[in-house]
């Protein structure tokens, strides 16, 4: 009797353990899905607040706008954006040391990191503080990106009251692209040229322009016979800081000319096409007097170890032949 009652004694607690584990597991459940529930109403609720706030920003509503972008920003103090509409709201209310932190928070999470240093730059602006709108724009200056504010700065209404500073108007040219050195390294190539054979032989004319702002370099060539006609783009590009040449011709064979790249070397141009290729292009471009240019293209079939000359040409400027003739 005693070890019967026992053994139910057992099974009952046995029975309640899994009655309680199941209970759990279901209030586990509800908790999970309760929480995610929380999270995609606060995500909506948020998209929403957004949402309103962004309308009353492009309607130029700005105090209420300025509201709802506090309320975000207090909530989630990540939100670039919002902290840096918050500080556009408060410039246009005057609120200008709100305005200032609020793009500066913007600025702490390189949110748009060019245009928010104009921002900041607008703000003193708008308070009177020239020198230290000035010195923004100096920092601006500084990390070589000027020249992308370029088409942004007309439109900046509050910096008409630096127009006739020459600090300012020294900044307006920094703005100015691919005019700092490492752009120019290939304008001893730009001119009307005569090209000849190192026998003196002339093989073709060709003129060679800088152009879109002194950015790009365009080959205009064509040969003596005026059959063969060739245009190249050259251009530095600073993600890599090279220069680069994409060369077409109108024999119809796009891949006849690999692109090249490269840059100064002892004063001499040199591009090269892509080393993981064969056969390899080496081009190089050199002043050997004034108004002349060697242009000379090698080729190596054995991974550069050796290197055979496919073409050699002196660049003769025909201005220099006209004076020469006068």
């Amino acid at each position: 009797m005693t070890l019967l009652t026992s053994a139910k004694s057992e099974d009952i607690m046995m029975q309640l353990f899994s009655v309680r584990s199941a209970i759990m597991a279901v209030a586990l459940v509800i908790g999970v899905h309760c929480s995610q529930v929380t999270a995609q109403q606060n995500v909506a609720q948020k998209n929403t607040d957004q949402q309103t706030a962004d309308k009353r920003f492009a309607e130029s509503n700005w105090q209420p706008a300025a509201m709802i972008y506090s309320e975000i920003v207090a909530k989630d103090p990540q939100n670039a954006q919002a902290w840096s509409q918050l500080g556009e709201c408060n410039l246009q209310l005057q609120k200008f040391d709100d305005a200032l932190q609020a793009f500066q928070h913007a600025a702490d999470l390189n949110f748009r990191p060019l245009i928010t240093k104009v921002d900041i730059a607008r703000v003193y602006v708008a308070k009177g503080e020239m020198q230290q709108a000035l010195g923004k724009l100096k920092e601006i200056e500084a990390t070589g990106q000027a020249p992308r504010l370029r088409a942004y700065l007309p439109s900046v209404a509050e910096f008409k009251k630096l127009r006739d500073n020459s600090d300012y108007q020294q900044f307006l040219k920094a703005t100015i692209p691919c005019q700092t050195a490492e752009f120019r390294q290939f304008d001893f190539w730009v001119g009307d040229w005569s090209v000849e054979n190192p026998a003196g032989q002339k093989v073709g004319n060709n003129l060679v322009t800088r152009e879109q702002d002194g950015c790009l370099l365009v080959e205009h060539w064509k040969s003596g016979r005026g059959i063969e006609t060739g245009t190249s783009f050259n251009y530095y590009d600073i993600r890599d800081k090279k220069f680069h040449q994409i060369y077409f011709d109108n024999s119809g064979n796009a891949g006849a000319y690999p692109p090249m790249a490269g840059g100064l070397v002892d004063n001499k141009m040199v591009m090269i096409s892509d080393q993981k290729s064969s056969p390899i292009f080496r081009w190089t471009w050199y002043t050997v007097s004034p108004g002349k240019v060697r242009q000379m293209a090698e080729q190596s079939d054995d991974g550069e170890k050796t290197w055979h000359i496919i073409w050699d040409s002196i660049y003769v400027s025909k201005q220099q032949q006209a004076n020469k003739s006068m």
